[in-house]
């Protein structure tokens, strides 16, 4: 047997009380940065915080950090790396209990290769939220109550991102890729600064209640790949290297476990996204 280790430990959060919830994914909020948008970041926590039912994953790149050696400007920077990392702990504040997962972004990377301070590491540790520096899987336990109960599970992997895509396919592309990496109902990848949302259908056979007396048929599963937005106004390193202006914000995942019509007790993941 494989030996276990915690960075595939999957995070579970019992949202039994709720048929339906929020999934908010925020990413490359780029703090520290001088064209950072902490008011648009300010309206999403807002929004979070005002929802029972809307949960958050951080996934990387919420300190700008920039060195000599980066493509962000180190002279650009307002604020030095610990300034840059109490904002960021101020921002989560009113939401801290209601944070998934945090990963960490290549911004926050190249600090701790550098002098091995990991600030994300750090968050996790005073918010008292999971860390998983490379991404990981979150289980959202839900219920429908009604005259047949039911329990269900909604699985997303999420992980920062990689390497530079210009075009709008190459970054679908890298979302999509993920299913290449584990089984999930929702995919989230961030890094690339651009809100996108892509559904993937795929047929699946039965995997439990498999009767030989009776014919079996396969199912369509809906996957849902997320590119989260990015929180820097255009200007600076991202002008100068003629990158795309985008829009600033992120997709707002819908997840509820529903029962299929028919009256037959199956019930299933609905999926729905807007940007």
């Amino acid at each position: 047997m494989a030996k276990r280790t915690y960075q595939q430990q999957i995070i579970i959060k019992d949202l039994a009380q709720f048929n339906q919830v929020y999934l908010v994914p925020l990413a490359d909020w780029h703090i520290g940065d001088r064209n950072a948008a902490i008011d648009v970041i300010e309206g999403y926590i807002d929004w979070v915080a005002e929802r029972d039912n809307a949960f958050v994953i951080l996934n990387g790149d919420l300190i700008n950090a920039a060195t000599k050696e980066s493509s962000a400007e180190l002279y650009d920077d307002l604020t030095t790396p610990d300034q840059s990392y109490q904002k960021v702990l101020e921002l989560c504040q009113p939401i801290k209990d209601k944070i998934l997962m945090i990963t960490r972004g290549n911004h926050e990377e190249a600090i701790y290769r550098k002098v091995g301070a990991d600030y994300m590491a750090r968050l996790g540790y005073d918010l008292d939220v999971p860390y998983k520096p490379d991404g990981g899987m979150v289980g959202l336990r839900l219920s429908i109550s009604d005259k047949n109960s039911h329990i269900g599970m909604c699985w997303i992997y999420a992980t920062h991102g990689w390497g530079g895509a210009r075009t709008i396919g190459a970054k679908v592309k890298k979302a999509q890729d993920l299913m290449q990496v584990a089984e999930a109902h929702v995919y989230v990848l961030s890094h690339d600064h651009t809100q996108n949302i892509n559904r993937g259908n795929i047929l699946e056979p039965p995997r439990t209640h498999i009767r030989l007396d009776r014919p079996l048929y396969m199912t369509t599963k809906r996957k849902l790949f997320v590119n989260t937005g990015g929180f820097i106004r255009y200007a600076g390193y991202i002008q100068r290297k003629g990158y795309t202006p985008q829009d600033l914000g992120t997709p707002r995942v819908r997840i509820e476990l529903k029962r299929d019509g028919g009256g037959n007790g199956v019930y299933h993941v609905d999926l729905h996204a807007s940007i």
